[in-house]
């Protein structure tokens, strides 16, 4: 009986075509290119974790501008490593996601241009920039051929632009995404509001297993040196602001506070959106993402919102921050 049932988990386990296996953290990841400037890493549950029959979670999740994928997935800092390293810990994150949802293979695909700026890498493809961001997910989707995929479109800071560069491209958000996400980065939001909002209402209202997540600070108020580091109308805080009260025409959306942060939810909780309060004129850009940000965007709305976890609360995931190469 240990014979075959060691035999039907063998069976059931996936090793996927050239993957390279890391058996000590239970990941297998991919390492190519795509339209010879865009990097991509995917990292998948191991070999004997990943199963066909669960449902597949591809998080498309465009790195924020000046970070390289490596700095983005995050790693155990050593002596002369740059700080980069250990501000957001997508990596880590994803390795609590998976302890949380077990039902669920976590795929996480990280993407990064040559230029390591989303907003200019639409600059430098003005002709065809919404085309190849469709192309960047349909190829990672062939590889995935044959699993039961749900996609979660999501971003931080110019990673936004990614994400709003795929919605800009569709006139119907697809049946197989059904979550997507700006973790402090819709800058771009207000230049096609009105395209954005229909798309929104659409895969929101007419659905009901459809999320939306977007996160933001009052970057208004920040500080660098002295000097402001967005202008009145450039920051997310504004832009999110705006979102909201848009999104409140086909929606209600009821508030929750606390210290310096105030949650607004709507449809049940499948829409949220966190506004933190910036009384010290911090920059917060990345905090947010470090405080359990990316765990929280897959997760609000559904029945493991914050479990175990809080939004901006300490980091849940430490203890899956492993050492690099």
């Amino acid at each position: 009986m240990l014979f075959l049932f060691v035999f039907l988990s063998s069976l059931a386990a996936e090793t996927l075509p050239g993957f390279k296996q890391n058996t000590r953290y239970g990941e297998q990841t991919k390492h190519f290119f795509i339209l010879e400037d865009v990097e991509v890493l995917i990292n998948a549950p191991g070999r004997d974790s990943l199963q066909r029959e669960k449902e597949t979670l591809l998080i498309f999740y465009a790195c924020p501008a000046g970070n390289t994928i490596a700095q983005t997935a995050g790693k155990l800092l050593s002596e002369g490593d740059d700080w980069h390293y250990d501000i957001q810990h997508i990596a880590a994150q994803t390795r609590f996601l998976r302890q949380a949802m077990k039902n669920r293979n976590i795929v996480t695909v990280y993407l990064q241009n040559s230029d390591a700026s989303w907003s200019r890498y639409d600059d430098k493809h003005p002709q065809d920039y919404r085309e190849r961001i469709q192309g960047m997910v349909g190829e990672v989707l062939e590889i995935f051929n044959g699993f039961h995929c749900r996609i979660c479109l999501n971003g931080h800071s110019a990673g936004g632009s990614w994400v709003l560069g795929y919605l800009s491209a569709v006139d119907t958000i697809p049946a197989n995404i059904d979550r997507i996400v700006f973790i402090d980065s819709n800058y771009n939001y207000k230049y096609n509001a009105d395209r954005y909002d229909r798309l929104f209402a659409e895969f929101l209202t007419k659905r009901d297993s459809t999320y939306l997540c977007v996160l933001a600070y009052n970057d208004n108020l920040a500080l660098y040196h002295g000097k402001s580091v967005v202008s009145p109308e450039g920051g997310t805080w504004w832009n999110t602001q705006l979102m909201k009260v848009r999104l409140g025409k086909t929606m209600n959306f009821t508030a929750e506070e606390r210290e310096y942060l105030t949650a607004y939810r709507a449809l049940n909780g499948r829409v949220q959106i966190w506004l933190k309060e910036n009384p010290f004129r911090e920059i917060l850009h990345t905090t947010q993402v470090y405080r359990n940000g990316f765990i929280h965007s897959i997760l609000c709305g559904t029945k493991y919102d914050e479990l175990a976890y809080q939004y901006y609360g300490p980091p849940v995931y430490e203890a899956y921050i492993y050492p690099g190469k």
